[in-house]
């Protein structure tokens, strides 16, 4: 399974697939309890996935990315209460410069401004002027304006900060509704991530940058190794399991992690059935956009089932052997 942050106020509104939660997850977790699904660690899941090893009956790996506050104060806390082992995985620049998520919130704040057309002064030449909200590709420019400013100044969490608060004002949100100091759009810090780990969640790799370098070997492996310096750097134990960012992936990484000492890496694709690479393995992301229903029905197989009759059914519609069935 995989998760990302928790949610301290409207923010599974504005990215219902980024925030969850905390009472969604803990039904998650209750549900998963009373079917008696197996909490296994990730060490044990690839055991299970890739060489077969029986582990226990319906067995189920938490895993959270990116190193949201959010996830150690409204997730993390469920599974700990039932002794639950968890995996994060940790985008290390965002941790290390502790400011917040700039692409999250400069978005955020333009999806809960109060007022559609605005005409912002002060922020720049390449952003003063007139802007229309309600436009999305108006939207996605100042966006993309915005943030590159911000990712070409001085990482530094005042100042971003102070950025983040003036466009918000600009558009109409106020410093209450932003709430940047709830530490929503932020990650967790160093003694709140090995409290993570004392609590049985083990800090593993989601590489520096959160960016995948296609077809780049030694651009992922200096990444990867970022990644993993910083973990090393908390005194915790080396990472071995690395999650592609955002789901990106190409054949560059089966060449590169196994000489980094890294064990598995898993994709954003739910499993398709067959045995999975431990280089692709399968996960099923939860969130507030999935239904109880549909949560339930991938858990249980149904979905898994749907899955495989689409595949057939593609298969033979391209000419592929017609099956026959009975009852």
């Amino acid at each position: 399974l995989c998760y990302h942050g928790g949610c301290l106020g409207d923010e599974y509104l504005f990215n219902p697939k980024l925030f969850c939660r905390s009472e969604t997850f803990a039904a998650r977790v209750a549900w998963l309890r009373r079917k008696g699904f197996t909490p296994v660690t990730l060490d044990q899941a690839v055991q299970a996935a890739v060489d077969g090893v029986p582990i226990g009956p319906l067995p189920v790996a938490f895993t959270f990315d990116d190193g949201w506050y959010t996830t150690g104060l409204c997730l993390l806390p469920t599974l700990a209460r039932h002794g639950m082992p968890g995996t994060l995985y940790l985008a290390s620049k965002v941790y290390e410069d502790g400011t917040p998520v700039l692409d999250v919130s400069v978005n955020y704040i333009l999806w809960k401004a109060g007022r559609s057309r605005v005409e912002l002064h002060g922020l720049g030449d390449d952003v003063d002027g007139p802007w229309d909200l309600a436009d999305p590709s108006a939207r996605r420019l100042l966006a993309s304006r915005m943030l590159a400013q911000l990712n070409t100044r001085t990482a530094d969490p005042a100042r971003v900060e102070a950025r983040l608060q003036q466009l918000a004002l600009a558009v109409g949100v106020s410093p209450e509704a932003l709430a940047l100091n709830s530490r929503r759009f932020g990650y967790l810090t160093r003694p709140e991530l090995l409290h993570a780990a004392e609590q049985g969640c083990a800090i593993e790799l989601h590489g520096h940058a959160h960016h995948y370098p296609l077809g780049d070997a030694a651009a992922l492996r200096a990444d990867v190794r970022a990644c993993a310096d910083t973990i090393r750097a908390l005194g915790l134990p080396p990472a071995r399991h690395y999650c592609y960012p955002s789901g990106v992936h190409d054949a560059t990484a089966a060449e590169v992690l196994p000489g980094m000492g890294v064990i598995s890496a898993t994709t954003c694709h739910a499993s398709q059935g067959s045995r999975p690479d431990r280089y692709r393995l399968p996960r099923f992301l939860d969130g507030e956009d999935v239904s109880t229903l549909e949560f339930e029905a991938e858990l249980s197989g149904v979905l898994h089932m749907l899955r495989v009759v689409r595949q057939v059914v593609q298969t033979v519609r391209r000419g592929g052997t017609a099956i026959r069935t009975t009852s």
